[in-house]
């Protein structure tokens, strides 16, 4: 008697045992659940702006005659942009030109923890053989107008007149270069998280700008025999909505990725010249250093 007591007994115990462990378990998966869910927070989107354009200046090659131009992007966004490739390299065809290597981009949104909180296709990546580094596809498009932009319906309701030259969806590459605060204390709030140009990895952190200089290939719209007047240049960033700004189509993230540049064209001597006039309405970082070089 003593011995089944000691047996039932025994067995009443594992099962009790095995039943704490299992409710254990339970709860520490729950736990975890719980734990996940309260650790990640609403998005905070990225608000890429353009630095409104700037070094302007006219090149003579091989009797034809460029605009030449530089541009950054700045993110001003509450979180950062963040890019990560597929990882499955295969050629592929932008805009006409052909690609040895390209792979899919995903934009990663983060929550203020950096935890990815949404994802969202964001074009293309490829290999770009002139500048030797990864690119992003159609981050920016270059026109040259006569039209007034700030006229009532903008560019976007083609208001800006004929298009007197117009290039490619400019790729760039997406890295930290150029910070936008001004004490060391903000550097300290805004890190530098993007450091290089690679397919697997990019991105723009808050507060910092990609500065691309008016010598770099591509930042260039052909001007050759344009007759003396005023003009202007326009510089619209993801011209195929290939980033989330914000979680409506009507956020402001989404509104305020166009700029615009007034200047004079004269001819007076052998080379022509270039005279800023005036530029679309901007603050902060955005108004840059627009003039000649």
């Amino acid at each position: 008697m003593s011995d089944t007591i000691e047996v039932v007994s025994s067995a009443r115990r594992f099962a009790i045992l095995a039943g704490v462990l299992a409710l254990l378990a339970a709860a520490s998966m729950l736990g975890s659940a719980w734990g996940s869910t309260a650790a990640i927070g609403q998005p905070a989107y990225p608000d890429v702006v353009e630095e409104v354009p700037s070094h302007l200046q006219i090149q003579n090659d091989h009797q034809r005659e460029w605009l030449r131009f530089s541009t950054t992007h700045i993110n001003l966004g509450p979180g950062n942009l963040q890019i990560r490739g597929g990882g499955q390299i295969a050629p592929c065809t932008i805009d006409g030109i052909a690609y040895d290597q390209c792979t899919v981009a995903t934009q990663e949104i983060l929550d203020s923890a950096g935890n990815v909180v949404l994802t969202h296709p964001a074009g293309v990546a490829f290999f770009h053989p002139e500048h030797n580094h990864w690119h992003q596809s159609a981050v920016a498009a270059f026109k040259i107008t006569t039209g007034d932009p700030a006229s009532p319906g903008g560019c976007s309701q083609a208001a800006c007149g004929p298009e007197i030259a117009t290039g490619v969806k400019i790729t760039f590459c997406f890295v930290d270069v150029k910070f936008t605060g001004v004490t060391g204390k903000e550097k300290k709030a805004m890190p530098r998280s993007y450091f290089e140009c690679n397919g697997d990895f990019q991105g723009l952190s808050v507060g910092w700008g990609d500065e691309y200089h008016q010598s770099t290939p591509l930042q260039e719209l052909e001007v050759t025999g344009l007759p003396v007047g005023d003009y202007y240049l326009t510089h619209q960033a993801d011209p195929e909505n290939h980033w989330l700004e914000g979680p409506t189509a009507t956020s402001p993230g989404e509104l305020n990725n166009f700029t615009w540049l007034k200047f004079h064209l004269s001819r007076d001597g052998s080379n022509p010249k270039i005279t800023v006039l005036a530029h679309s309405p901007c603050t902060g970082a955005q108004c840059g250093h627009s003039g000649n070089p």
